[in-house]
């Protein structure tokens, strides 16, 4: 009997059927696993528990949510934290922390344990899996910022890194003394801190683990030879250079600082001699050391030490007036510019005003003299010109007066008005100055003195020369009063004439020998004439038309004994007019009135009543 042959491949339709049905069961079962894990995957993105086999620094916290394995976490620190010492030692020395010293805070360590494979939605299934069958996930305690630890490190750093010696340098006399760094062991700051971190990490990792009792780990701190640095040349001679400085004077204290010797060395010499010597070796290079122009003993004995200008005048006219001329001399007394300030009167005395303590006294306004509060005030700003005037300090600003003062030369006088016009000068020498006033009665006087001290290191002298090169003398005017008798005239003693001037000031400066140096335009000033004012009754007529200039009356007037023109100066002191009427201020508030006509020299005599402008 044939043996029947058998088929090894289904034929046709048969084959294609059971390959399709193959497929179909592979295809469902693999949707199937699919399905499941990422369903898996879902449930641990969507759970808020930390997986299997997690822990933080050796505390088991799985099945925990992040907030209770923060609680857990800082629990066990509260209860076992003085226990878990991790500590560092060198030779037979021994530095160590506690964890409760260390302050950990746990809430970013639990965090961390909460993101354990949830990282990635497609790899949450697969971590999940792995930590269930057993797959450990350590995460280390964190790392905390210790004021404690830092503490700790600088100590450690401190007593283990004396055995390398830097190089050291200090200024002795006139030579910069080195002594070259050594090689040594030392320890690496990095390395002290690395070392306490680990140690306290792997005493805690035991004791959460479940150790009992104290854990304590130490690590030890391995040294490395160390050569010293090498200096910054440069930044030596930083330090120790300086350039020479001058003493100073301190107006607010009235002391004066110290000098400064300058120093200097070579940077290259240093360099140079640093490295011929042997480690430890002790040298020295010389430095170069130089005295100030100024020293704290010589500016001392320097400082006001030299009368550079003064002057006197005589102040007369009412109590009001010498009242408020002492006043603002006062304001002046004692002030100190320092090189290259500027004085001004108006700020030194401020607003001339009653509360400040200032009466009323005659002031020029427009032409008239006028009482006003602060009359009398330009007599000290004139007094102070014209004591600078014998310096060779600076002027800044000034403006002569409306009417001759008299109580100055012709040229050397200074009017002021608070806001408008100043009387300054500047302190152009290399020291400071100070203005000294006083204001005193001698010989039935009263004066006006105003000094300047400062220094003159060349010892030159200034004299100021003026000259009168026009006058125009008073002429005569009439006014009518109603209140003077028919047939009678008076002359305004309350308007007194004033010689009109005009003068040439210069300074001449001279060397301690007398030579002349320079000679120094001060400037033109022009003084108006004021006429003599005769006071009349209109009932008398124009007085153009009385005969012989004399009122139409049966008896005539007693004769007037006021010279139509002021006497002009001799030199000699001249009595006011009026003994009641003061120099006034041109324009009014708070400026002054002075006497008349040209004095000589640095003892001025006020002559008659003239004006402040």
């Amino acid at each position: 009997m044939g043996k029947r042959e058998l088929s090894k491949e289904p034929a046709g339709e048969q084959g294609r059927a059971k390959n399709k049905k193959i497929w179909m069961i592979s295809g469902a079962a693999a949707a199937v696993l699919l399905g499941g894990y990422l369903g898996l995957c879902a449930w641990v993105s969507g759970s808020d528990r930390i997986l299997p086999n997690v822990s933080v620094a050796g505390l088991d916290v799985s099945g925990m949510t992040a907030a209770e394995a923060e609680t857990a976490l800082s629990g066990a620190m509260a209860e076992h934290g003085s226990q878990i010492i991790g500590a560092v030692s060198y030779e037979d020395q021994l530095w160590s922390i506690t964890a409760e010293e260390m302050g950990y805070g746990w809430r970013f360590a639990a965090e961390s344990a909460g993101a354990v494979g949830r990282e990635n939605f497609l790899t949450g299934g697969a971590v999940y899996l792995g930590q269930l069958l057993g797959r450990d996930h350590q995460i280390s305690a964190p790392r905390w910022d210790c004021t404690v630890l830092d503490d700790l490190v600088d100590l450690v750093e401190a007593e283990t890194g004396g055995s390398v010696t830097e190089a050291a340098y200090q200024l002795d006399g006139e030579a910069l003394v080195m002594t070259k760094g050594k090689t040594g062991q030392a320890i690496d700051r990095s390395q002290v801190q690395d070392s306490l971190w680990s140690a306290v990490e792997g005493a805690m990792e035991q004791k959460f683990s479940g150790m009992e009792g104290v854990v304590e780990v130490k690590n030890p701190l391995i040294p490395q030879e160390t050569p010293p640095q090498e200096p910054d040349f440069q930044a030596i001679h930083d330090a120790v250079a300086v350039e020479p400085q001058n003493a100073q004077y301190t107006r607010e204290t009235g002391a004066v600082a110290d000098h400064v010797v300058g120093v200097d060395f070579d940077v290259e010499a240093l360099k140079a001699a640093y490295e011929k010597a042997g480690e430890g070796e002790t040298f020295s290079i010389p430095v170069t050391l130089t005295q100030p122009e100024e020293t704290k003993q010589s500016l001392e004995a320097k400082l006001f030490r030299d009368l550079l200008g003064e002057g006197t005048t005589n102040v007369s006219g009412s109590s009001a007036r010498k009242h408020n001329v002492k006043l603002s001399a006062q304001a002046c007394n004692g002030v100190i510019l320092m090189p290259g300030e500027v004085f001004s009167y108006n700020n030194t005395t401020g607003s001339r005003s009653a509360s400040k303590g200032y009466l009323a006294a005659p002031v020029y306004s427009g032409d008239a003299s006028v009482d006003e509060v602060g009359g009398g005030i330009c007599q000290t700003s004139s007094t102070i010109y014209y004591a600078v005037l014998h310096t060779n300090l600076k002027i800044v600003e000034r403006r002569a007066h409306r009417f001759n003062t008299g109580y100055v030369p012709e040229g050397m006088d200074a009017t002021v008005y608070y806001g408008q016009t100043d009387f300054r000068f500047e302190n152009s020498t290399d020291y400071p100055i100070k203005i000294v006033t006083s204001s005193y009665d001698q010989g039935g006087k009263r004066k006006l003195n105003v000094k300047i001290y400062g220094t003159n290191v060349d010892g030159i002298r200034a004299e100021p020369k003026s000259t009168v090169y026009e006058t125009v003398s008073p002429t005569t005017q009439y006014k009518a009063d109603e209140s003077i008798t028919q047939g009678t005239t008076k002359v305004d003693s309350k308007q007194n004439p004033y010689t009109g001037k005009s003068a040439q000031t210069y300074r001449y400066i001279y060397d301690r020998d007398g030579n002349l140096l320079e000679k120094q335009d001060m400037g033109k000033s022009v003084y108006k004439m004021r006429p003599k004012t005769i006071l009349y009754n209109p009932a008398d007529g124009d007085p153009a038309t009385w005969p012989n200039g004399v009122p139409p009356v049966q008896a005539p007037p007693p004769a007037e004994t006021v010279p139509e023109t002021p006497a002009e100066n001799t030199g000699a002191e001249t009595p006011l007019e009026d003994p009641g009427t003061e120099a006034p201020a041109e324009s009014g508030g708070g400026q002054e009135t002075p006497p008349t006509e040209e004095l000589p020299s640095q003892d001025l005599e006020a002559a008659g009543p003239s004006q402040d402008a």
